[in-house]
């Protein structure tokens, strides 16, 4: 971990993924408010609010090969500064509705390769054996900015005017992209040619390997393991609790996420991951399947803290892996294709988990989905299973 902590550009680039999602976090409370305000509909305000997630899905698609192709230090100051204009744009007292929207999902569509440029980064800085601690510190920084960035974002949204919050994301986006230029090394393109142009190099290389396609299908696992945030309110209501249990309810995965990945990261190195991985397919659902049962506010939250917790595990561990086993040349795509999988999983896990809670309940339905991650875990199980199996036998 020392070593982690002591590499500058590690620092530089943690540093700007917490300033991303701070202000990130920042612009959404600030556009709804805003949006809200100036309309009165709580549909439009919600409709925005979307559009800071969904545009993500294409840009990590479309654009992801551009990491691949173009250095990606250039990518990463390229794409701050551009959001920055946008977000300075957006501050603008009385900028017409239609042009806020198109600017939101303008700045969400360019998070996509952005994300994507910044995990390949990341194994291109650090070695093989710093990758996972990396990976778990940088989880456990976002989840404390995103926390961080919904509380600030409420009171500086009421404190001052919305247009200061997304004055004060532009600068965040601003200052990422003087850190990158001044402490992150140019580095060569890692690919070329007209195969670095699209994802379908990438996409075959996945289903044509076991391991990667068993990672793959754990990008999927925000079908069910969102449920507890996305039915917060429900739950709540539910059980007749003080309605200011929905905010503890929805922080608790940030909260216990924060305080365990940091020991993950100290006792559990990337020689293990072979080994976590199966376990880390199984182990979020399981304190969900007690949901259905739980009526007391602290228990529920323990429940869905350890649940949202070992789901940031698996996160590190299958980033880390999905990174270690692309090769360079195609790892900004096939992170891209990662992130996509992983933006549409939660909006429809989101989805899924609402239209479950209106037939059978909120506790029913988050246990249920609960249930159904371990069942669908099996066959990334069995995959992983099967690729370590040959590994051996061909190392025999």
């Amino acid at each position: 971990m020392r070593l982690l902590l002591r590499n500058p550009e590690f620092r530089a680039v943690a540093l700007t993924e917490v300033l991303s999602v701070l202000g990130d976090q920042l612009s959404r409370v600030a556009l709804a408010l805003l949006v809200f305000g100036r309309t009165g509909s709580a549909a439009l305000s919600g409709l925005t609010y979307a559009l800071t997630y969904l545009p993500t899905v294409a840009g990590s698609l479309l654009l992801s090969p551009v990491a691949d192709r173009r250095p990606r230090r250039e990518i990463l100051i390229a794409i701050d500064v551009a959001r920055a204009v946008l977000l300075l744009v957006m501050a603008i007292p009385g900028a017409p509705l239609p042009v806020l929207c198109a600017l939101v999902a303008t700045s969400a569509f360019l998070s996509g390769p952005y994300q994507a440029a910044r995990l390949a980064m990341l194994r291109d800085i650090l070695p093989q054996e710093q990758y996972g601690a990396g990976m778990a510190v940088r989880q456990s920084l976002n989840q404390g900015a995103m926390l961080a960035g919904f509380t600030s974002g409420g009171l500086l949204a009421t404190a001052f005017t919305p247009s200061t919050c997304l004055l004060v994301d532009s600068g965040t986006f601003a200052l990422a992209a003087l850190i990158v230029t001044a402490f992150v090394r140019r580095r060569p393109a890692a690919g070329a040619g007209d195969a670095a142009r699209t994802v379908a190099p990438t996409f075959r290389l996945i289903g044509r390997t076991p391991a990667l396609r068993a990672v793959y299908l754990m990008t999927f696992s925000a079908l069910f393991f969102i449920a507890p945030e996305a039915l917060a309110v429900a739950l709540v209501a539910e059980r007749g609790l003080d309605p200011r249990w929905t905010g503890l309810f929805m922080a608790s995965a940030g909260l216990f996420s924060v305080a365990i990945l940091p020991l993950f990261a100290r006792f559990v190195t990337a020689a293990h991951y072979p080994v976590a991985f199966p376990i880390a397919c199984v182990a979020p659902g399981l304190p969900l399947l007690a949901v259905a049962a739980l009526d007391n506010p602290y228990l529920i939250m323990l429940f869905a803290g350890l649940s949202g917790a070992m789901w940031a595990v698996l996160i590190v561990i299958s980033v880390s892996t999905f990174a270690q086993l692309l090769p360079d040349d195609q790892r900004a795509r096939g992170m891209g294709i990662a992130a996509s999988t992983n933006g549409a999983s939660h909006g429809a896990g989101a989805l899924l988990a609402g239209l479950m809670a209106q037939s059978l309940g909120a506790g029913a339905a988050i246990t249920l989905l609960g249930l159904a991650s371990l069942l669908f875990a099996a066959a990334p199980i069995v995959l992983w299973r099967r690729a370590q199996g040959s590994r051996a036998l061909s190392t025999a």
